[in-house]
């Protein structure tokens, strides 16, 4: 499955959760790959999972080996999701193991690289749709306000329709992005995040620019300091409150 459509994972997760699936397929893998693309890492969560062991390995070669023997003729089913890698090497070197497994083995990759499918010989592609700008909005308006709707907030609806339009109607970008504004009502701080230059920034590493926001506003300032002073924290302040000095810490950061 290809595109920069988040639901690929879902539908992805859906076939692998599936009950007909599990009894087929009595050896499964599920692995979130992303933009770093370690062939040691991945092999290694592959053989954790179809052996149920923790074993450390000193080379890839030793661990390659292990894992083409727990594989070896059996009926696998091994995900590989959000790969970013469209190097042909990396890829013919990770599946190497998956070789030996039992006819009718299956291995699915999502990935928002279509040349990679390309090289590995898949010319039709189906890309995933995006949500149209209804259902968009009402799956925005549910994790913002708690309610498919705008109707108790009229003010902040064309704010939402933006944020939309800004997501081109991907659904993860849609959540992170009303997660974000869960606590958040004002119409000001909706309209400052609309108009933030973070939705101008270059997009050469694919990141669809309401994840950028949701990472960057993960934790208020607040929150960062509550958790690091138990820890310890020391804010040399002349007496004042340890809060308010780690307040004057954070402050340069905004």
């Amino acid at each position: 499955m290809a595109g920069s459509h988040p639901s690929k994972t879902t539908l992805a997760r859906l076939l692998y959760d599936e009950k007909e699936v599990k009894r087929h397929f009595k050896v499964r893998a599920w692995v979130c790959v992303s933009d770093e693309f370690d062939i040691s890492n991945i092999s290694k969560v592959i053989y954790q999972s179809v052996s149920g062991e923790t074993k450390e390995f000193t080379d890839l070669n030793l661990l390659q080996e292990a894992l083409r023997e727990k594989l070896k003729e059996k009926l696998f089913l091994i995900v590989l999701d959000d790969v970013w890698s469209v190097s042909y090497a990396d890829w013919d070197k990770l599946v190497s193991p998956f070789l030996v497994g039992a006819p009718g083995s299956r291995i699915i990759m999502t990935t928002r690289k279509e040349q990679l499918l390309r090289k590995l010989g898949y010319a039709d592609l189906v890309p995933l749709p995006s949500l149209s700008h209804d259902d968009a909005l009402s799956l925005f308006a549910q994790h913002a306000l708690g309610v498919d709707n705008f109707d108790s907030h009229p003010t902040l609806k064309p704010h939402g329709e933006g944020f939309v339009k800004k997501c081109d109607g991907l659904p993860l970008a849609l959540i992170s992005l009303g997660r974000l504004l869960r606590t958040k009502k004002d119409e000001e701080e909706w309209k400052m995040l609309l108009d933030s230059e973070i939705w101008r920034l270059e997009n050469e590493d694919e990141i669809v620019p309401a994840l950028r926001l949701s990472s960057f506003c993960l934790f208020e300032a607040g929150v960062c300091i509550l958790l690091l002073v138990p820890q310890g924290l020391s804010v040399p302040q002349g007496g004042v409150d340890s809060v308010v000095g780690g307040r004057r810490i954070f402050a340069p950061l905004y």
